[in-house]
């Protein structure tokens, strides 16, 4: 049930060509874009105010007629949240029946439960494949993609994407590295789709070992820092390219164009809002998924924090971009030290030696003070005083501002040395935790 104007583009321009939805998908113009967001927006409220019991209640909670209702800002507070999807039921949000589940955890709480059809996993798909069809993936290509499979979505659009382009693929789940190298040279794989801590692993064995010819790397899941990234690239003598997503998304949402300034939105698909931006202009990022209807999330909090890109992409595409990941807006802590996210952290320990990538950093409290603790494993017989010293250095020269709160006591640091293994947390572990109220 897409909109009229959607599907009178896709139907007259596009049809079923990948190399056409990018041909043509990337040059529309701002205005046209807008008008298929819009439409589709106006046909996405009406279905879903008819069929999805958590909708309609919260449209007879606030009084507001479904009708009216043409942008998302005509909804006022109403959002869906990831503690709704944890909380209520499966049918208080499925408007018809499903084909398939996946599920996402997140960094905290249970398991989100996500219900697609067979026919918008394929859809999802297109659009993926396009994303990679303009980052240079052709067939005769060989992919390799570890993402997780499971219950986790992005093993399965990958593979269908793979699909759509004709290219082989071996979609393996997430083995340990060493089996994937070992089948490297064997199948011949060129392009590598993969989390980033995955990736470092992978090349990590390679620079040991030799390299096989690898044309593009493909990167989503965890946060992937410039480090990461300038490591990878420099063994494998190939760009790495950045995607954007999450179950709740339907896979996919984004990815960076070879200029990699940036990922470009999906606009087609979404209608994405940024929410109480603050000076720089970073704030949460929502979703509306526009083109699904077994499940379709209107203003889905994601609590991930960006900003939009406003210069216009040299590569020429008209669908925005909103600049790489900060952190999430339930990961954030806010104390004596400033308004604390990962990504600050990650640079300050990415190049510390001794030290495993497991590690966490917890704001607490002693008395009135506080105190900012980093926990990290130690890894091969360094002395903690040396790592400590490497660590405030790091601090002061790359987050001056953060070190001078320190200086004027406005919060202590702290360190707790641990064995290795003690902060493994899983598949998406918890880097700075707030712990001053437990």
């Amino acid at each position: 049930m897409l909109g009229t104007l959607r599907k009178a583009f896709e139907r007259t321009i596009i049809g079923d060509s990948v190399p056409a939805l990018v041909r043509w998908g990337k040059h529309v113009p701002r205005s046209v874009i807008r008008g298929i967001q819009e439409d589709g927006f106006r046909d996405l409220i009406r279905y879903a105010a008819a069929r999805q019991k958590f909708f309609a209640r919260k449209l007879r909670e606030k009084g507001i007629d479904p009708s009216h209702v043409r942008r998302p800002e005509d909804l006022g507070d109403i959002f869906t949240t990831p503690e709704d999807l944890r909380n209520l039921p499966a049918e208080d949000f499925l408007c018809r029946k499903p084909h398939l589940v996946f599920e996402t955890t997140g960094t905290s709480g249970g398991p989100k439960r996500v219900y697609f059809t067979y026919d918008e996993l394929e859809f999802t798909a297109r659009y993926e494949a396009a994303a990679m069809y303009e980052n240079g993936v052709r067939p005769g290509d060989r992919v390799v993609c570890t993402f997780d499979a499971g219950y986790w979505i992005s093993s399965w659009v990958t593979f269908c994407a793979c699909k759509r382009l004709e290219v082989f693929c071996s979609a393996i789940g997430k083995p340990h590295p060493r089996e994937a190298y070992s089948r490297m040279g064997l199948y011949r794989y060129n392009v590598i789709a993969a989390d980033p801590t995955w990736l470092v692993s992978l090349s990590e064995i390679a620079e040991k070992e030799g390299t096989f010819p690898v044309k593009l790397i493909l990167a989503a899941g965890d946060r992937m820092t410039d480090v990461y990234r300038e490591y990878v690239e420099s063994i494998w003598k190939c760009p790495v390219i950045l995607g954007y997503g999450s179950t709740e998304q339907g896979g996919g949402a984004g990815m960076e164009c070879q200029r990699r300034d940036g990922i470009h939105l999906d606009e087609y698909n979404f209608w994405f809002e940024i929410l109480e931006p603050d000076a720089e202009g970073y704030g949460e990022l929502v979703v509306t998924t526009l083109s699904r209807r077994t499940m379709p999330l209107i203003r889905y909090r994601v609590h991930d924090v960006t900003r939009w890109i406003e210069d216009p992409c040299p590569c020429g595409a008209t669908i925005r971009r909103v600049a790489r990941i900060k952190g999430r807006r339930d990961e954030m802590v806010v104390m004596g030290a400033g308004n604390m996210y990962p990504e600050i952290f990650e640079r300050v320990l990415h190049d510390v030696a001794g030290i495993s990538e497991n590690w966490q950093v917890a704001a607490r409290q002693e008395g009135l003070h506080d105190i900012l603790e980093f926990r990290l494993e130690l890894s091969n017989g360094i002395s903690t005083g040396t790592v400590e010293q490497k660590v405030r250095e790091n601090l002061k020269a790359r987050f001056p501002d953060v070190w001078a709160n320190q200086d004027c006591g406005m919060y202590r640091l702290a360190f707790r040395f641990l064995p290795p293994g003690s902060l493994s947390q899983g598949r998406k572990p918890k880097r700075l935790v707030d712990e001053r109220n437990s």
